[in-house]
């Protein structure tokens, strides 16, 4: 039986992730920053940790995993990401096995102009024009002002100028700017996992609502799916990436890719892309899974939910 810990999971992407372990065998347990987490009565147990960026993060995380005797470890947010992914061996060493990507692959992605130069190599994939600060020179286009290193949608700003920037008042260092793409153009998020042999891809249409993916509507596409195969192929994927894209006209403009578990993740587990589980059976030794769409047509609707918490 595995023994599995989720971190962060008060948040939506690992919520998701619990909800797919509640139907298995497995023992699941769980950690956060917030004294009384959302997912607190999805695990056995769960304690309050340490901040990613916290220098005593990964020791006690490292502590408590040995403390349970945990087997596989899931992180599900991009701060423990990261660190996690520069002290894999320490897990690796205890016998605890990670769903985490290759730490070259997480670097690049975690960089939104990394992710654009990496793209811009592969060839034959659409990117929209991506600038660092001191390469913009304003050309009357609309252009949108990212993080360069965030998730979601923080300090998304359509601008026109320079002056613009000047008035968002952030490190012209930590920004990325980039093509806008017609509002009217539609926006894709893409499931995509492999175990170094088969490639499953799903294809989302979403809206999204606070930063969060709100709705989203299965469909089939097979230029979109073979972008994936190609970047599959040339980053050497085994494990699971999301792809963000917009369509405009006939060419599909990837902007973004996460190197994570996807907020969708329930999403394509209901239609039979269960990501979490082959994953940690990749890492059990585990292949061939491999995803089979048997609708023709769906729609996913994320709703508000209220529960109590019994303590005694």
């Amino acid at each position: 039986m595995r023994r599995i810990l989720v971190t962060a999971i008060s948040g939506d992407i690992a919520n998701g992730i619990l909800k797919i372990l509640q139907e298995t065998e497995d023992e699941v347990y769980g950690c956060d920053i917030y004294d009384y987490p959302v997912g607190m009565d999805r695990v056995i147990a769960y304690w309050k940790s340490y901040a990613a960026v916290s220098s005593a993060y990964i020791e006690n995380l490292l502590k408590k995993c040995k403390e349970y005797q945990i087997t596989h470890l899931i992180p599900a947010n991009e701060a423990e990401i990261e660190v996690i992914s520069k002290n894999l061996g320490l897990f690796q060493e205890a016998g605890i096995k990670v769903m985490i990507n290759d730490p070259n692959m997480i670097v690049t992605f975690q960089d939104k102009y990394e992710t654009i130069r990496m793209l811009n190599k592969i060839g034959g994939i659409a990117t929209p024009r991506t600038y660092l600060y001191d390469d913009f020179t304003e050309d009357g286009q609309a252009y949108i002002v990212k993080l360069r290193n965030s998730c979601g949608s923080k300090l998304l700003k359509k601008i026109r100028t320079i002056d613009e920037i000047t008035e968002l008042q952030v490190d012209a260092r930590d920004i990325v700017i980039q093509e806008y793409i017609d509002e009217d153009a539609r926006e894709y998020t893409v499931g995509v996992f492999s175990d170094g042999r088969n490639t499953s891809t799903i294809i989302f249409r979403r809206k999204l609502k606070h930063g969060y993916t709100s709705f989203v509507e299965l469909v089939e596409d097979e230029g979109i799916c073979d972008i994936a195969e190609r970047i599959v192929n040339y980053m050497n994927l085994r494990g699971y990436i999301n792809i963000q894209l917009r369509k405009h006209g006939e060419k599909n403009y990837i902007f973004e890719i996460n190197a994570r578990i996807s907020g969708s993740v329930y999403f394509q587990y209901m239609l039979g892309h269960n990501i979490v589980i082959w994953w940690l059976d990749l890492l059990d030794g585990k292949l061939g899974h491999v995803y089979e769409n048997k609708y023709k047509k769906a729609i996913g609707i994320r709703e508000l939910t209220e529960k109590f918490v019994i303590m005694e």
